[in-house]
């Protein structure tokens, strides 16, 4: 029985977003929407990255930026519906209101934890939209994953991790960047497809012949892609 091979998150979303593009650019072609018309709710977009922050259980820097996002993609899309018109002295108000809400809760819950430690998992996977990721690898045993970053930044270090067999990891970039850091006994093959964008290879090569081999894959718009050791 063949086995099927393990999804990958990085290539659904990047997936996702082409063809939410192209499915509207098709109809704005055949006039069956006008997305001048449309333009307006822009709002929208901050106001859902903020809800996704606010109930996707990320850091309390993510709820935090949830909020913000929140506040700001919600009246601006009040404004563009009619219903409210903020002017600067409401923004700055929200903004207090707001800062004031943070050090309400760090002052009953205290301050944010410290950094994880080095996550041991064998294989890594994350999503972060206009946010940065940050993560550490000790696997013994690690099989690759799967980055997807839209209006954002990813690091990942794999200094600490080894592999018992050559490992693949997909990556989608869309106005932002991943930085991998990889040990010095690993051999880097980038199979990754740049537009307006670019994937580097910045390792230093083994001295000596290795069978621990990382594939880099994917597709990068209008953003990058840099592996260094």
């Amino acid at each position: 029985m063949r086995r099927r091979s393990r999804g990958s998150l990085s290539q659904a979303v990047g997936g996702l977003v082409l063809l939410l593009f192209g499915a509207l650019l098709f109809a704005h072609n055949l006039d069956l929407v006008n997305l001048r018309h449309y333009g307006r709710y822009w709002p929208a977009v901050p106001l859902a990255v903020g809800l996704f922050k606010l109930v996707g259980g990320g850091g309390r820097g993510d709820r935090a930026f949830g909020v913000v996002l929140t506040l700001f993609g919600g009246s601006q899309l009040a404004k563009a519906l009619g219903y409210w018109s903020p002017g600067p002295a409401d923004m700055v108000a929200l903004l207090l209101i707001g800062a004031g809400g943070w050090f309400i809760v760090r002052g009953l819950f205290g301050r944010p934890d410290a950094p994880p430690p080095p996550d041991s998992s064998d294989v890594i996977s994350t999503l972060a939209i206009m946010a940065g990721f940050e993560r550490t690898s000790n696997a013994q045993n690690f099989r690759g994953g799967d980055l997807a970053v839209v209006m954002g930044g990813c690091e990942i270090d794999l200094r600490q991790a080894t592999m018992r067999a050559p490992a693949t990891i997909d990556v989608f970039v869309m106005w932002g960047g991943i930085e991998l850091r990889v040990p010095e006994d690993w051999t880097v093959d980038l199979q990754g497809t740049p537009l307006l964008a670019g994937f580097v290879d910045n390792t230093r090569p083994p001295s000596v012949a290795t069978e621990k081999r990382l594939v880099i894959r994917g597709l990068a718009l209008m953003g990058g892609v840099e592996i260094k050791n």
